[in-house]
């Protein structure tokens, strides 16, 4: 069994302070540094060391709608001519769900009243759920559900709204999205122009109807994930790690310490030695450690350009680091034989040495 040799606390803010320094590709939020050099942290032979996070804080200044959630891809026909449109949902939190999908339908008439009524055709919004208040709990499915009216008949056939997960050529990284989850469509994992996350219809020549499958969400990051840059004896499933279609289940190495709950206004957990985020070293002395803040794509966050070195994205951490001597070390090879995991009888040992009894 390992023994406990020594314990240290390191407390560790990204906040600038003053002048900031340069900082080359580390950005203070997403990848920072714990530079020891003064104070290196030491093991030594037939001895471990533990690296644990054991607290995190960070304000949310990040959007729960960012580049990675908000594109659906529209394809139609007017006329016979093939017509597309990338939609993006504007960059920011929404209060609720039914607000998402208000902006959904703003995107969707924006798109078709320029490029697919044609001169003189306007679209409305005939109807659309989940309404505008609508949040998680109350009643109610939560599926998108949109009609479209028109001014005049519009035309437009072959309708086709793509959520994709894959990475295309050329390669656009927002491609590998998660609006399917966001919207509640079906996600489209490979190249197929024909197949629809939507259920899409035009029920009258003067109408458009588009109807998701799933419940919408506020959000797609749950968690958020801090990696190390050293070598460990963690695993994880390789999803995590990758923008790639992956096997889900296939398991890897792993450089994860930690997975942070993501909050409506905090970013973080509070946690005691007990911790279960942590990971176990071999190096004998470390001097420097990069940390990585990623999404559960491996991923850095989309941020605001500047936010964490000029704005208010930063965080509060506190590490522990413990040193533990291995089951063959130094004090159980050497007299006086020392027992450190059981607590001993002193009582026994003293009339042991004096009487030579064994009991």
């Amino acid at each position: 069994m390992s023994v406990l040799v020594s314990s240290q606390d390191i407390y560790l803010s990204t906040q600038q302070s003053g002048s900031a320094s340069s900082q080359g590709s580390d950005d203070g939020f997403n990848r920072f540094r714990m530079c020891l050099n003064t104070a290196p942290l030491k093991t030594t032979e037939n001895e471990i060391g533990r690296l644990s996070l054991t607290q995190f804080s960070a304000y949310r200044n990040f959007y729960l709608v960012n580049k990675y959630n908000n594109r659906v891809y529209l394809t139609w026909k007017k006329g016979g001519v093939d017509c597309s449109a990338t939609l993006e949902l504007t960059r920011q939190d929404y209060g609720t769900i039914g607000e998402i999908a208000q902006e959904f339908c703003d995107q969707l008439i924006a798109v078709f009243t320029a490029g697919g009524g044609g001169a003189g055709v306007v679209f409305t919004k005939n109807a659309l759920a989940p309404a505008l208040t609508y949040t998680k709990g109350q009643k109610g499915n939560g599926i998108f559900d949109l009609t479209l009216l028109a001014g005049a008949p519009h035309g437009i056939t072959d309708v086709v709204l793509q959520c994709r997960q894959y990475i295309g050529t050329p390669r656009v990284d927002e491609e590998f999205g998660d609006s399917y989850a966001l919207l509640g469509g079906k996600r489209i994992g490979e190249l197929d122009a024909t197949a629809n996350s939507f259920t899409t219809s035009a029920p009258t020549t003067a109408k458009i109807q588009i109807v998701g499958f799933f419940p919408m969400q506020r959000s797609t990051t749950q968690y958020l994930y801090m990696n190390v840059s050293e070598a460990t004896t963690n695993l994880e499933s390789q999803n995590i790690s990758s923008f790639l279609p992956l096997q889900d289940s296939h398991i890897i190495s792993s450089n994860i310490i930690a997975k942070i709950p993501v909050n409506n206004e905090i970013v973080g957990f509070q946690l005691d030695t007990s911790t279960p985020y942590f990971v176990e070293l071999d190096n004998k002395l470390l001097s420097n450690i990069l940390f990585e803040i990623k999404d559960h794509h491996g991923r850095p966050l989309d941020t605001i350009t500047d936010i964490a070195t000029q704005g208010n994205l930063f965080s509060d951490l506190t590490l522990n680091w413990s040193v533990y001597a291995r089951s063959n070390n130094v004090h159980e090879l050497q007299a006086p034989f020392k027992n450190y995991n059981i607590e001993e009888n002193e009582f026994a040992e003293n009339v042991k040495r004096t009487t030579g009894s064994g009991f």
